[in-house]
């Protein structure tokens, strides 16, 4: 993102400049300006050359032409780590950490996520692991928001002290569903996913879950920081071999 200019003017133009006098420039002694020289100044009385770079060009339009663009939707990336720690029914926790990339992509309104990832997770007498893919669309108004999207995911967890499946390695189908509330500086967030799996073993007794194979709803709380974005969450997550509670951190960073 940084970049330099070297500008190198031709000796032959050096016999065309002409050097005026000290008599010709007036010079106010209080702000040093030359005279007959004003200053452009918006609306507000404030320098609009601060709002320019050293070659005179509007920097927020010149950091809007960098953003990239299809289709009429601005492209951003990012990147998302964080993780947490997972406290299952009978009091046994456990160490969550991973990671999303992914671009953000936006039109007035309209914002969506597209994202893959992973996490890995360890403790005491467990071990797992979950990949997915997945994308989000949402409206998003200036304090508020909502949107859902569809994301497919690989993920089991195992006893290492038995070798015995706590949750059997399966492919299943997620669906989170979100909302916002606040600015897109600070806000919080509420959501559901409700998932379905494509392998018996990881079907529910009837009660279990509330909805599908499993059902996770959560909680949390986000703070954006320039380029720089964090979030603090609580979710609960109904399996059926029990259910795991994570209080949630993570960060980001859109370059």
């Amino acid at each position: 993102m940084l970049s330099a200019l070297l500008m190198i003017v031709h000796p032959v133009l050096a016999n065309e400049l002409v050097v005026p006098s000290l008599s010709e420039v007036a010079v106010d002694p209080v702000s040093e300006d030359a005279a007959g020289k004003k200053k452009d100044k918006d609306k507000d009385g404030k320098d609009k050359d601060k709002d320019k770079d050293k070659d005179g060009k509007d920097k927020d339009k010149d950091k809007d032409e960098k953003k990239t663009k299809i289709a009429g939707f601005t492209i951003e990336p990012y990147v998302s780590p964080g993780g947490g720690v997972q406290i299952d029914t009978s009091g046994g926790t456990a160490v969550t950490a991973g990671a999303d990339v992914g671009v953000i992509y936006t039109k007035k309104e309209l914002e969506g996520n597209l994202y893959v990832g992973g996490a890995y997770i360890t403790g005491e007498g467990v071990e797992g692991f979950d990949v997915h893919l997945g994308n989000t669309l949402a409206y998003r108004a200036e304090y508020w928001g909502a949107g859902g999207g569809l994301a497919i995911t690989y993920n089991g967890q195992t006893n290492t002290n038995t070798g015995k499946d706590i949750l059997a390695p399966a492919l299943g189908a997620q669906i989170p569903v979100d909302i916002k509330v606040g600015p897109k500086k600070y806000y919080g967030t509420a959501g559901v996913t409700p998932s379905w799996y494509f392998d018996d073993s990881r079907k529910p007794d009837a009660g279990e879950v509330p909805l599908g194979d499993e059902f996770e709803w959560r909680v949390g709380a986000g703070l954006k920081i320039g380029d720089f974005k964090g979030e603090i969450g609580y979710s609960t997550l109904y399996t059926s071999a029990g259910t795991y509670s994570t209080p949630v951190l993570t960060v980001g960073y859109n370059p």
